[in-house]
């Protein structure tokens, strides 16, 4: 069920420039290659180095917390992490879980005279290799992802999204954000652009709602019609 039905139609009719988070919204990367298993060979790494981790990064399941601890040690330190967290999210590639209705979007998308673009924390490498493996490669037209070994240019900064913007030459205006994370939230907020929240797990609705979601949405297939039915003039 979408929260603030009449604003998400409102955005849709002034969107031409889709931007779909990956992780989330696109696809579950880490379904057959868990999170947590990722988190800890990125410790290991780390700890091999003769460095001791505090409490919470010993307990974090989210690669992406760890690579950002490894920032703060050394840059050196960071893009030894950052390469094999690289690795391991490209390996997960295989066993990722397509989310429910992402094709029909991309489609419903793309058939409306709108520009589809991902922008996402996880590495470039791994983007591109499951888009091709699902068919969506030619389907996107523009990909900002990681590519750096700086976390301090993941999102919430708004670097990657004004890359995406920058490049597809769009105005903010026309750009919407589609997140499952608080982040997303908070870099659609920096960049200037409409952010639709994802919704995919209990919880999250007030959580991205709070965070800053114009509208919140519980499935994919809420965007569908409303693209469908707002077609961009020719």
């Amino acid at each position: 069920m979408t929260h603030t039905a009449g604003m998400l139609d409102q955005i849709i009719r002034r969107t031409r420039y889709l931007l779909l988070d990956f992780d989330g919204p696109i696809c579950d990367i880490f379904a057959g290659h868990p999170a947590p298993t990722v988190a800890e060979q990125l410790r290991q790494l780390i700890t091999a180095q003769g460095i001791e981790l505090p409490a919470d990064i010993t307990h974090s399941g989210d690669p992406i917390v760890v690579f950002t601890y490894s920032g703060t040690i050394s840059p050196d330190l960071a893009a030894k992490v950052e390469a094999e967290m690289a690795d391991q999210e490209v390996a997960a590639v295989p066993t990722a879980r397509p989310a429910p209705y992402v094709h029909d979007v991309v489609i419903s998308a793309r058939e409306s005279g709108r520009t589809v673009a991902v922008v996402s924390n996880n590495s470039e490498r791994a983007v591109r290799a499951y888009l091709e493996l699902h068919g969506l490669d030619d389907r996107i037209d523009y990909i900002a992802a990681r590519t750096s070994s700086d976390p301090g240019l993941l999102k919430p900064h708004p670097h990657l999204l004004q890359q995406a913007i920058t490049e597809l030459a769009a105005s903010p205006s026309e750009c919407v954000l589609v997140g499952d994370q608080i982040t997303d939230m908070q870099a659609a907020r920096t960049t200037g652009i409409d952010s639709i929240g994802y919704a995919n797990k209990p919880g999250k609705t007030d959580t991205l709602a709070q965070a800053g979601a114009a509208a919140v949405i519980t499935s994919l297939a809420e965007l569908i019609l409303p693209l469908r039915a707002r077609p961009l003039p020719n």
